[in-house]
This record gives structure tokens, sequence and C-alpha cells, in this order.
């Protein structure tokens, strides 16, 4: 599943960025409608929510698995 946002203008989605996606390919769209309030709250705990995850995720002692293919041989 990809997550893009878009807007809705002269009855077409106009997406924020462009998808790599082979010309003819089917898609299903799930239209969340939010008030402008609420979609700035959202992405505000999104924001916060993957600073954290990049704190997490980048630290020294995991830094081993960074080249994960050629320490388990794959």
């Amino acid at each position: 599943m990809i997550r893009v946002k878009a807007r809705y203008r002269d009855q077409k989605l106009e997406l924020e960025q462009p998808l790599n996606l082979p010309e003819g390919a089917e898609v299903e769209i799930a239209v969340q409608s939010l008030p402008s309030t609420e979609i700035a709250e959202k992405e505000a705990w999104s924001k916060q929510g993957m600073s954290r995850l990049e704190e997490e995720w980048d630290n020294p002692q995991d830094a081993v698995y960074d080249n994960w293919r050629k320490l388990y041989g794959a």
C-alpha cells in the first residue's frame, strides 16, 4: 500500500508527488476529508513520531546491522 497526499480540484486528484506505477495500473482510492485543524494536528503528531523513530532507529548499537547482507552472507 502506498500513501500519498493529494488535493481535489476540478473533479481531479492532484498528487503532491508522482507515483512510480506502470501505465494503466488499477488503483483503489480511500477518501478521507478532514478539517484543516485536524490535518495540522495529525501532521504534527506524525512529524513528532517520525523524528522519535529516526532517533531510535539510527543508533550506534544497531549500526552493526547496517551492512546486514555482508554480515549474514546474503
